[in-house]
C-alpha cells in the first residue's frame, strides 16, 4: 500500500532545516505574504526574491538596478523608502508587470529561511489553496510551514493547514493509500474543521476568524481590514509560486 506523510509545522520554530530536507514544503503567511506573492505573480510579476531583513532587501536592490521594485513591511506597515507594502491589493500590472519583486516581510519570508534543504518549495494561501493542493497532491512527503505572527502561532495559518489537511486526506481517501499526520496537522484539521462548520452554518465567515487571530487583529488596527477581506477568499488566483532553491527566486508554475 502506498503510504504518504503529511505533516505541519504551527511556527517555524517547531521544525528544522533538517527535518523538512527532501520534503515537498509548503509556506503559508495568509496575512499576507504569500496572499502577496500570489497576487503579484498573478499581475505579471517576473519573478519574486524573497529577503530575511529589510536591509538585504536594500542590497539586492542596489543590485538588481532600478528597474526592481521593493516591497514589504514592518509591524504591518510599509518600509520607509519601498515602493509598496505587503497588502496583496497593491500589486498591479501597471507597477509589478515585467518585473522583479525584492520582498522582505517580518513573517514569511523569514520562513522560507529553513526550507533550503527541501525538495520543493511552494507559498500557498486560500487564494491560490486549489492550484497548490493540485500540485502537492501526489507528494510522498508534504509539510506547511506555518509563519505564524512574530514568533507565535496564528489561526489564520493553522487554518490554511487544517484545510489542505482535509483535501488530502480526502485525497487518500479516494486513492486508498496510507496517510500518516503528526499531531499539528490532525490540530490543524480539528481547528478547520470546527471552523468549517461555523462557516457552512452561516454563522460565521472565515475572515470573521481571521479578524480576532493575532495577526488578524494587527492588520485591522493598522487600517488593513480589507487585505484580512482579500486573504479570506478562496481560489482568487490559479497560480503555483514555487521557490528556486538555487536562485531563490519565486516564479508561477
Amino acid at each position: 500500500m502506498k503510504s504518504q506523510s503529511f505533516e505541519v509545522a504551527l511556527v517555524p520554530a517547531a521544525t528544522t532545516p533538517e527535518r523538512l530536507e527532501g520534503r515537498a514544503v509548503i509556506v503559508v503567511d495568509v496575512l499576507r505574504a504569500t496572499s502577496t506573492i500570489a497576487s503579484a505573480l498573478s499581475a505579471g510579476a517576473d519573478c519574486i526574491a524573497p529577503q530575511p531583513g529589510i536591509e538585504a532587501a536594500r542590497t539586492h536592490h542596489e543590485r538588481l538596478g532600478p528597474e526592481s521594485r521593493l516591497g514589504g513591511e514592518r509591524g504591518g506597515r510599509r518600509v520607509d523608502g519601498f515602493h509598496c507594502g505587503n497588502s496583496p491589493r497593491e500589486y498591479t500590472p501597471e507597477n509589478i508587470g515585467g518585473r522583479t519583486l525584492i520582498l522582505a516581510t517580518t513573517n514569511g519570508t523569514v520562513a522560507m529561511e529553513s526550507c533550503r534543504l527541501a525538495s520543493l518549495v511552494i507559498t500557498g494561501a486560500f487564494a491560490n489553496i486549489s492550484a497548490v493542493f493540485e500540485r502537492v497532491k501526489d507528494e510522498p512527503e508534504i509539510t506547511i510551514l506555518c509563519s505564524g505572527t512574530d514568533r507565535r502561532i496564528t489561526s489564520e495559518d493553522v487554518l490554511f493547514a487544517g484545510a489542505m489537511a482535509e483535501r488530502i486526506l480526502s485525497a487518500a481517501g479516494e486513492s486508498g493509500h496510507e496517510l500518516k499526520m503528526n499531531d499539528s496537522a490532525t490540530i490543524a484539521h480539528q481547528h478547520w474543521q470546527f471552523a468549517s462548520n461555523a462557516i457552512r452554518s452561516g454563522e460565521k465567515t472565515l475572515a470573521d476568524f481571521f479578524r480576532v487571530a493575532h495577526g488578524g487583529v494587527n492588520l485591522v488596527r493598522n487600517g488593513y481590514e480589507e487585505d484580512v477581506i482579500f486573504a479570506a477568499n478562496l481560489d482568487t488566483f490559479d497560480v503555483v509560486p514555487v521557490l528556486d532553491l538555487k536562485t531563490w527566486t519565486i516564479r508561477a508554475e
